[in-house]
């Protein structure tokens, strides 16, 4: 039904790298920009969990955080490289 191709004519499938699992005990504050720009790209993004080893709930506290100082002007939004 479905012709598959050989072995040597597949493209080898991408492996991630293993990333460092972050402590349980991480909390995050808005009004600690020096730890939160960490977690920030050259861009001012904040890095996906896949890049930071952070959990699910870590991620949401740490954009909630990155908000809060980008809206006090203790984080700049973007920033130029």
């Amino acid at each position: 039904m479905y012709d598959q191709k050989p072995d040597y004519e597949r493209k080898p499938r991408y492996e991630r790298k293993p990333v460092a699992k972050a402590p349980k005990s991480l909390t995050f504050s808005y009004t600690k920009p020096e730890e939160l720009k960490k977690y920030l790209s050259q861009q001012g993004g904040i890095l996906p969990r896949a890049k930071t080893g952070l959990s699910q709930k870590q991620q949401r506290r740490l954009a909630t955080a990155v908000k809060r100082a980008r809206h006090l002007a203790m984080l700049p939004f973007t920033q130029t490289v």
